[in-house]
């Protein structure tokens, strides 16, 4: 069986890219039940206004909502479907030259930056019978600088990566 890695990027603001690849063998309906992996979650204490309990617990919650939308229950029983992700949120730093449309050296030596902060969402689905990856998603992109807007989001942007699972699970294979 080929395994296909399901790559959606995620940002409260700027989504940097968007794409969705998974097992051709994946079907979710096969599944009638799903749990959290049990694995200790790597948590960024420099960002704690993003990566926080709350919102772990809202991506959590939000998971279980489009899992229950596709008649996935929450349980310890039945034909198993594992659900791990992790959350990436760092600071960046952009140079820039000042003149970037006309290059003047004798003018500018000036080096402006561009400080942002930067996040990934990834989303694994795996077959817990068989222990393998039927879908990998990821989101990265700019995030908003204010938190609320990542925290409003999440919701969101968790049902966007099950609906492109979705289709790309339904749509015709090469």
């Amino acid at each position: 069986m080929r395994r296909w890695f399901v790559f959606l990027f995620l940002a409260s603001c700027q989504v940097s890219s968007f794409s969705t690849r998974i097992d051709p063998q994946m079907e979710l309906g096969q599944y009638n039940s799903f749990a959290f992996a049990d694995y200790t979650a790597y948590i960024n204490i420099t960002q704690p206004e993003y990566d926080n309990p709350e919102n772990r617990a809202l991506i959590e919650q939000s998971i279980k909502n489009e899992m229950e939308a596709r008649g996935i229950k929450q349980s310890q029983l039945g034909k198993k479907l594992w659900v791990a992700y992790t959350l990436s949120i760092k600071d960046m730093t952009d140079t820039r030259v000042d003149s970037a449309i006309i290059y003047k050296p004798w003018i500018d030596l000036k080096q402006d930056t561009f400080n942002y902060t930067q996040g990934a969402f990834s989303l694994v689905l795996i077959d817990g019978e068989t222990k393998t990856v039927i879908a990998q998603s990821q989101i990265e992109g700019i995030l908003d600088r204010d938190p609320k807007r990542f925290r409003s989001a999440i919701p969101r942007l968790v049902k966007r990566m099950f609906k492109r699972i979705e289709e790309e699970a339904i749509a015709p294979k090469p």
